[in-house]
């Protein structure tokens, strides 16, 4: 009689049923989530608390940092607010240390499972004890400053002046030029240098070799939606035959696919390599692809198949846009402040140490951190204001074992199974620690604040992380930012075209 019922309806019967069934548990869940939800007792406007489509359009529409520094105006810095169904933004620098640096919280959330940035790696590696065991594996003192300034600063020196000679040539020729599209070029060819010891010409060619930095960018639209859809990753990302079309693949002509097309070519050469060399085999200054290739976990073995090839991308995903990012608007801060009064003090700082002869060509990366603390400021504010990943990097507190009870962060328990976090845009502009002026590009905080007050600042910034996952290539974006932007501030006259562009123009200086 029921089957007989069904066959009688039309399709369109049969539509509307769908529909309000849709609606009916659409209606039920919203409900839930905002009235009965573990979380529902913390702020927040309904419409995050009732669906994660509200963040993902909101990250979507690339308004993400404004709004939540607006949720902070309207709910306070003194409380956790809830901007999903089942996550809190903690607005404290103060939350860095219970969130990040706390055992228990070393769970990341779906957000890094999604395969938006290919197969698992060291950054995309949910499990807090899975993670330990890789960084051990691969971290070493070849990520340390001082290793870096030995093996590898003098080649970067020789990539400052190819691209000071490509940019004097733009110069000369009067043309405008997007610096911040050069100082990506520039910061590419670095990460794929370090990676696979020669650098694919990005700088050389004057252009971005492949898409790598076009791709990067159109798929940051996609992770923040996939990152936040909750919907989305389960259903759609988890399907073989969906994700498909989603995902990069190693089919590319360009872009990330073409990236981890080529990480799988160079790993099978390079062991190819070792294999016919033997004993014989060595490299005065291992790439990033060797340290995978050697890299051993605890018990002795060597990393997978799978796992050499997703980590030999690793640098260049997570490192040459963002440093790209930094190098961009260090550089327009210093043009953009006061009618060149920032840029001014730059100069006239880089000539007193020129004339008393302390300073080299190219600079040197510690004769930068020696001999010119207001450019150092400069780049440390503009860290500060325009973080390059201020991205929701959430954790999860644990939801079952023995840890699995209210969790204090803050001064505020959370419940067990809620994803935590801070964004860098907020907790970077607390109006506390960054009194009287948090939301100006002052450089001089930095050294008005004493040793003390510098300290306590750099302790709560989250441009690169903190606590056991912070970011591996931290010291390479470091060394770029201080001996690339103090050497631009040299060699060039800049002239900001047009305030909110990206245009620079560019003469000789």
């Amino acid at each position: 009689m029921a089957v007989s019922l069904i066959l009688d309806l039309s399709w369109y019967h049969l539509v509307g049923l769908l529909f309000v069934g849709f609606i009916s548990a659409a209606a039920v869940r919203t409900v839930r989530n905002v009235y009965f939800h573990p979380l529902s007792k913390f702020p927040g406007p309904w419409c995050a608390a009732a669906t994660s489509l509200t963040s993902a359009f909101i990250s979507w529409r690339r308004v993400e940092p404004e709004w939540l520094l607006g949720l902070t105006k309207k709910y306070g810095m003194d409380t956790p607010i809830r901007i999903a169904p089942s996550m809190l933004l903690f607005p404290r620098p103060s939350a860095l240390k219970d969130i990040y640096w706390d055992p228990v919280c070393n769970f990341k959330t779906e957000l890094y499972g999604t395969g938006a940035l290919g197969p698992p790696q060291l950054f995309t590696t949910r499990d807090g004890e899975v993670h330990r065991r890789l960084r051990k594996a691969l971290g070493g003192t070849q990520w340390s400053i001082g290793y870096l300034k030995n093996n590898w600063e003098s080649r970067i020196d020789d990539q400052i002046r190819l691209f000071v000679e490509k940019m004097t040539d733009l110069a000369e020729r009067k043309e405008d030029v997007v610096l911040c599209d050069k100082v990506a070029e520039f910061a590419a060819d670095i990460m794929t240098m370090v990676s696979f010891t020669e650098p694919w010409g990005f700088v050389q060619n004057s252009r971005d070799e492949r898409g790598l930095l076009a791709s990067w960018r159109e798929g940051l639209d996609f992770f923040g939606v996939a990152g936040r859809w909750q919907w989305f990753r389960r259903h759609i990302l988890t399907n073989d035959w969906l994700a498909g079309y989603f995902l990069p693949s190693g089919d590319d002509r360009s872009g990330m696919g073409y990236l981890y097309a080529q990480a799988d070519r160079q790993v099978s050469l390079r062991e190819a390599k070792m294999e016919a060399e033997g004993k014989g085999f060595y490299m005065e200054r291992p790439d990033y692809l060797q340290y995978c290739l050697d890299a051993r976990y605890e018990s002795g073995a060597p990393l997978t198949p799978v796992e050499k090839r997703a980590h030999v991308t690793l640098l260049i995903q997570a490192g040459a846009d963002t440093t790209a990012t930094a190098l961009g608007s260090t550089l327009r801060f210093i043009l953009a402040q006061d009618g060149g009064r920032v840029l001014a003090k730059a100069r006239a700082e880089m000539e007193a140490a020129e004339r008393e002869g302390k300073l080299s060509d190219p600079i040197a990366y510690e004769e930068a951190r020696r001999h010119l603390p207001y450019i150092g400021a400069c780049i440390k504010e503009a860290l500060r204001l325009n973080p390059p990943a201020t991205n929701l990097f959430a954790r999860l507190t644990p939801s079952s074992g023995p840890n699995s009870k209210a969790k204090l962060i803050d001064g505020v328990l959370v419940p067990p199974g809620t994803e935590v976090t801070t964004n860098a845009y907020v907790v970077q502009r607390d109006p506390d620690m960054y009194a009287p002026d948090p939301k100006a590009y002052r450089p001089e905080r930095w050294l008005e604040a004493g040793d003390k007050g510098a300290m306590e600042m750099e302790a709560s910034q989250f441009v690169f992380g903190v606590g056991p996952r912070v970011c591996l290539g931290k010291e390479i974006a470091n060394m770029e930012l201080w001996k690339v932007v103090p050497q631009v501030v040299r060699c060039f006259d800049m002239e900001l075209l047009e305030a909110g562009t990206e245009a620079r123009k560019l003469r000789p200086g």
